[in-house]
Parts: structure tokens; C-alpha cells; sequence
């Protein structure tokens, strides 16, 4: 299994917009198809599909409006999650955003009992004891 992170392009979109959540994520993720739309809309958004082999399988956006890239979405699709594609996909975040010079990573989720949390702290990411739009604000040294 061979994870990659490829920009979104005339011919992956459809298949982009067309990933699912799991049934109990939908309330804390938005749609794929609106982190496309919204990516194309953000001044200077850094907007990737994540693939497994030659499928897409995830999305992911990053804005730096602020002056520290903040992962303002990620998801991979329900049938793809557990088998390590998200860690593997962080991990090629951090080392974009590194080679581009950046410093720290950002990121927020919305906190619930078998939530994100653990996800993001496997990945590295620490609480900073903040909050940002009301989520806790969690950051990675890159």
C-alpha cells in the first residue's frame, strides 16, 4: 500500500467530492466536496487528495491566512480508515510543509468520546491549552 498526496485536479475531482464518512463522523466533519470548494476559495490553501496505490481515498486542506499553516480539514473515507492511510498521509503533510520551510502545524477537531484526539496525538500533535473557534488547538513541530 503505497500512500501519496496528489493536488486535486480536473480528473480526480469527482472522485474527491464522492468520499464518505463513517455515519457517526458526519457531524464533525464536513463533506469532502466542501473542502473542495472551499480550497479553491482560500487565498494561498494548500489542498491534497490522499491515495491509496492510484485511488483517492482522502482529502485534506491547509490555509496559512493566519501565518501557521492550520490543517482546517482531513478525512479519509470510512471504507479506508484504520489501516493506517491517515498517519501515513500526516506524515507527508509534515515533510511538504517542512520542505516549504514551515515551522509548526496547527490543527482543531471537535471533541467527543472516541473523537480524534488520540488520532491527533499518535501523529504528534501536542494541546497547546487554547482553542480555536471553540475547539481545542493542537500543534506539531515539523
Amino acid at each position: 500500500m503505497e500512500v501519496s498526496l496528489r493536488p486535486v485536479s480536473r480528473s480526480n475531482v469527482r472522485a474527491v467530492c464522492g468520499l464518505r464518512l463513517a455515519d457517526d463522523q458526519r457531524q464533525l466533519v464536513a463533506p469532502a466536496a466542501y473542502t473542495v470548494a472551499e480550497g479553491h476559495y482560500e487565498p494561498g490553501a494548500l489542498l491534497r487528495a490522499i491515495y491509496v496505490d492510484d485511488e483517492p481515498v482522502g482529502v485534506l486542506l491547509v490555509e496559512v491566512e493566519s501565518g501557521t499553516p492550520y490543517l482546517v480539514r482531513f478525512m479519509v473515507d470510512a471504507a479506508h480508515q484504520r489501516r493506517g492511510v491517515g498517519r501515513q498521509a500526516v506524515e507527508l503533510l509534515v515533510g511538504e510543509l517542512g520542505a516549504d520551510g514551515w515551522g509548526v502545524l496547527e490543527t482543531s477537531f471537535v471533541r467527543v468520546a472516541e473523537g480524534a484526539e488520540g488520532f491527533w496525538r499518535r501523529c504528534g500533535f501536542e494541546d497547546t491549552g487554547r482553542t480555536r473557534d471553540g475547539e481545542p488547538l493542537f500543534v506539531r513541530a515539523l
